[in-house]
């Protein structure tokens, strides 16, 4: 079950990776187009990014614990379960984007 959840984190960590790209290129391209930044999509790139250090940084420390190196197990388990808790929060928010978008969608003019 564990090697399930991390290749699906994997997966999810890859499409996140590729729609953060997506949507810096689209606001640097608007930006250098307009002249004025997005303060939105600067803050979900902001927060994606945010959330790729922290699933980064956990996979660090796991990596370090298993080959023997100078980390506390407590400090590995509370940053695993962070980053764990922040994509959580990150598919969620992802989630309630999607479900307004396809409300103004289905809104007839």
């Amino acid at each position: 079950m564990q090697i399930r959840s991390d290749s699906m984190m994997a997966q999810h960590a890859d499409k996140a990776m590729r729609l953060l790209q997506r949507a810096s290129a689209q606001s640097e391209l608007g930006s250098a187009n307009s002249g004025s930044s997005n303060p939105f999509s600067d803050m979900l790139v902001g927060g994606v990014t945010k959330v790729n250090e922290m699933q980064n940084s956990a996979n660090g420390q796991m990596e370090q614990l298993l080959t023997g190196g100078d980390v506390n197990q407590a400090e590995v388990f509370t940053s695993m379960q962070k980053a764990d808790m922040s994509f959580r929060l990150l598919v969620q928010i992802r989630n309630k984007l999607l479900d307004a978008y396809e409300e103004l969608n289905s809104i007839r003019v």
